[in-house]
């Protein structure tokens, strides 16, 4: 990985416990880191046009809020400004993984999203009304083929 993919990867975690630690309380720092990004990226025009995959994030946390799988107390921008910095981590620092074999990509897809989900339970940002088990139940499976569409979206976008 170059330089710029560590420091994006480093920047991405950052920017997630930010989110998710800070909510609706941080979202005008979350809204200047996305602009950092945007002007010290390496792709500019590229990334720009990758923004249009949140909209694929924001869909599916907004049926899986609508099914009574996730609540929030108040509608968490904060979480869409989330899924924003994430499609940006696709084509720099999550870039490796287009490499990687469709069974790979379902399996970190599979473990990481349901991940973050859960930690942001545990850090106070989500509920989770149906409980820990039903929630991996729908997550799990789900996260497995997201991954794996974002990846294959975000190649396609960028060539």
């Amino acid at each position: 990985m170059s330089q710029w993919q560590w420091w994006q990867l480093i920047g991405f975690y950052g920017f997630w416990l930010l989110a998710v630690l800070g909510q609706q309380h941080f979202v005008w720092l979350l809204l200047l880191l996305l602009v950092v990004q945007l002007l010290v990226t390496p792709s500019r025009t590229a990334d720009i046009k990758v923004l249009s995959l949140a909209l694929l994030g924001w869909a599916m946390d907004g049926v899986l809020t609508g099914m009574g799988i996730f609540s929030f107390s108040e509608f968490p921008i904060w979480l869409a400004l989330l899924w924003l910095g994430f499609v940006l981590t696709l084509g720099h620092s999550l870039a490796w993984l287009a490499a990687r074999p469709l069974w790979q990509q379902a399996l970190l897809g599979g473990i990481a999203g349901p991940c973050s989900y859960l930690s942001g339970w545990r850090l106070g940002a989500v509920d989770l009304p149906l409980g820990l088990g039903w929630t991996l139940a729908v997550l799990v499976p789900l996260w497995s083929l997201l991954l794996i569409l974002l990846i294959q979206l975000d190649t396609r976008i960028r060539s």
